[in-house]
């Protein structure tokens, strides 16, 4: 903008504005031929369209009257040179636009010549944050198919970290990537998108997070109970061991298809059904049962062989035991020292015949 500070009538001829022209810091653009130029002058009561000439040999414009005059700048009036639509040259600095300005004071003098400098500061242009990190899938079933994308400029180095700060195996494409076969999470994981801007080393952070419906634990699950979705039964974790509890936090039922252990502490031991016969551990040994838990009945041995005072016996041991064969009879045999065998004595007080007990 030129404008007449004087107190004084200035009769303007001509301005041209030197426009720096390259791609270093200290140019404004590097084609000057897309910068759209328009230039009007400003008086009391009008405004007069200017005539405005690209010289593009010496990278400047060049400001006139569209009929060739002077114009008289009343104290107050200005011109206003527009340059619009300008490519801005990339690199950050100072460029300087040098104004030469020809005018006079009086209508018959010859023009005079003054420069100025117009001053522009250019900033590093900024390119946009990268945004909408996310998975494809929010849960999935296996990890090596996941797959992260995000929005963001292609000229940024997009790198991908796991939760434990490493970077994470896979493929990347344009706003797009995908784990290593064998690489993708066995558990809940976060992972990082870090972009890099080359020119500037800025950075941005996203995260997002993949979650699997049957995750895999390296070093185990700690937890003081674990409880099922469909029904309420839980398992709890005391001191000793496992608690099993039912629905309503009572104990419940462990229903496995075979049990190994090493000893096993229990009030009785019965079959799947209620009518099946079951084993009672009173202070003096044992007690074999049929029927309900509630009126039990004395039950039944059953066994090829028989039932041995020591079952582990070899020649040169004497043991004595009762046999029951299928024929209805009841022996005792006595084993002798050189492994023969012959009946045995049989002692009691009395005998009863009562078939409700055995």
């Amino acid at each position: 903008m030129v404008t007449n500070t004087g107190r004084d009538k200035a009769y303007w001829s001509k301005n041209e504005v030197k426009v720096p022209v390259g791609d270093g810091a200290d140019h404004l653009t590097p084609d000057i031929t897309k910068i759209k130029a328009t230039g009007e002058y400003h008086d009391q009561s009008r405004v007069r369209k200017l005539k405005v000439q690209p010289q593009v040999t010496t990278g400047s414009f060049q400001v006139t009257d569209p009929a060739g005059h002077r114009i008289p700048f009343a104290p107050g009036d200005y011109l206003v040179l527009k340059l619009e639509d300008v490519p801005v040259a990339a690199a950050a600095g100072l460029a300087v636009l040098r104004v030469t300005e020809a005018a006079s004071r009086t209508q018959n003098a010859s023009p005079s010549t003054t420069v100025a400098a117009v001053p522009l500061v250019k900033t590093a242009k900024q390119a946009p944050a990268p945004s909408n990190f996310h998975p494809d899938k929010a849960m999935v079933d296996d990890g090596d198919k996941i797959v992260l994308r995000w929005d963001g400029p292609g000229d940024l180095d997009y790198k991908i970290r796991s939760s434990d700060g490493n970077p994470a195996p896979g493929v990347t494409t344009k706003g797009e990537w995908k784990p290593d076969p064998g690489t993708g999470p066995k558990r809940d994981t976060t992972y990082t998108l870090i972009a890099t801007d080359p020119n500037t080393t800025r950075q941005h952070f996203l995260t997002t997070t993949v979650q699997l419906r049957n995750p895999t634990f390296e070093t185990g699950i700690h937890a003081s109970q674990v409880q099922g979705t469909a029904n309420t039964g839980g398992l709890t974790f005391t001191a000793d061991g496992v608690k099993v509890s039912n629905n309503s936090g009572g104990q419940g039922r462990l229903l496995a298809d075979k049990i190994e252990v090493n000893r096993v502490n229990a009030e009785r031991v019965q079959g799947k059904s209620t009518t099946d016969g079951w084993i009672s551990f009173p202070a003096g040994g044992i007690q074999v049962s049929s029927g309900n838990y509630d009126t039990p009945r004395m039950g039944c041995v059953f066994t090829e062989e028989g039932i041995f005072r020591n079952q582990s016996f070899s020649g040169g041991e004497e043991n004595r035991w009762i046999a029951m064969s299928d024929g209805a009879e009841v022996c005792v045999i006595h084993m002798h020292e050189d492994g023969t065998r012959s009946y045995g004595d049989m002692k009691v007080s009395s005998v009863k015949n009562d078939f409700a007990r055995w």
